[in-house]
């Protein structure tokens, strides 16, 4: 017997009540203003739990795009990959002091602009619906601008982290997209694609690890689709799929792959049976650091979902809708 699916709540009005208790759930709609100051946590520990990171998502049939923007407390890390086709055609990571990153909140009309070494540049922001990113890395630039005017509710998540306090997330899928990406000066427009993002925010474990899987595009039979999974972190609170404009909930990801073989093909599936989808991965990237007192396990391949989402009373297939999945473990 399939476990019974859990109900998406409306977001609370703050993170943290007049009493310093959380409000962890799992929410239909915007999180609010993320103000972890009320929390009862020195200020020692505030400083070396603390993470945050935007990640961007651009997709259409050929190309996909990520950019991602991490603030690690001590630093602050950037990368951009631009696919289309099987093939990477560029991948870039950069690195700047953590002073440069997330000084303004870049969740809801904020802003993040780290400076980073080698000439490179990353900028998003948020002004009301609208999303604006910029990027410039030796070889690669992207500019574009995601609405986020939509109906189409994002899926937040507030809850406990163990070994840390907590986390709190924001994901949106779907939106609509302008601008282009070049790479070695050739033009990629990004006009008919659809676009997400991922906002993460908490004061989480020094030993953390989670699996995530993440798509955009069209069923077979024209149904829009979006899908955020995870096995770890947070668990189910932040697993969820868009059929058109409407979110539904599902349950915790199951991930099984080859974890020595990243590019070999990957199942994902979900608790409750709603999610049954084969990933191949068609390149990838990764990061591999081992400074002793931080680690970085860090593999996100890209390549095409198939299978099928059940959601509301519905079932649609997919057959080569692009994505990402991805294996994360880090000591921090």
């Amino acid at each position: 017997m399939m476990p019974a699916m859990r109900t998406l709540e409306t977001p609370p009005r703050a993170i943290v009540g007049a009493d310093g208790s959380p409000a962890f759930g799992s929410f239909s709609g915007p999180l609010p203003h993320v103000d972890l100051a009320p929390l009862r946590v020195s200020m020692l520990r505030r400083l070396a739990m603390r993470k945050r990171w935007v990640y961007v998502a651009i997709a259409n049939r050929e190309v996909f795009v990520g950019l991602a923007i991490v603030d690690l407390g001590y630093a602050t890390k950037t990368f951009a990959f631009v696919y289309r086709d099987g093939t990477l055609l560029s991948d870039r990571t950069a690195l700047g002091p953590s002073t440069a990153g997330h000084g303004q909140r870049h969740h809801r009309r904020r802003r993040a602009r780290p400076v980073l070494a080698g000439g490179a540049f990353a900028e998003l922001r948020r002004q009301g619906g609208l999303i604006d990113v910029h990027a410039r890395f030796p070889g690669l630039s992207l500019q574009a601008r995601l609405d986020a005017r939509t109906n189409r509710p994002p899926l937040s998540a507030v809850g406990p982290i163990p070994g840390g306090v907590l986390n709190t997330t924001e994901k949106q899928a779907l939106l609509t997209v302008t601008g282009e990406a070049r790479v070695a000066g050739a033009r990629i427009p990004l006009d008919d694609a659809f676009g997400g993002y991922d906002y993460t925010h908490g004061l989480l474990a020094r030993h953390t690890r989670w699996k995530w899987a993440y798509l955009l595009g069209h069923a077979t039979d024209g149904t829009r689709v979006g899908m955020n999974l995870v096995e770890g972190f947070l668990g189910e609170r932040e697993c969820g799929v868009w059929l058109d404009d409407a979110l539904y909930p599902v349950g915790e990801g199951i991930f099984s792959f080859d974890e020595k073989r990243p590019l070999a093909p990957w199942n994902i599936r979900t608790t409750c049976g709603n999610v049954d989808l084969a990933f191949t991965p068609h390149a990838l990237h990764a990061e591999e650091e081992n400074l002793v007192v931080v680690k970085s396990h860090f593999v996100q391949p890209i390549g095409k979902y198939r299978g099928t989402l059940r959601a509301g009373g519905r079932a649609v297939t997919l057959d080569g809708v692009l994505g990402v999945a991805e294996d994360q473990d880090v000591l921090w």
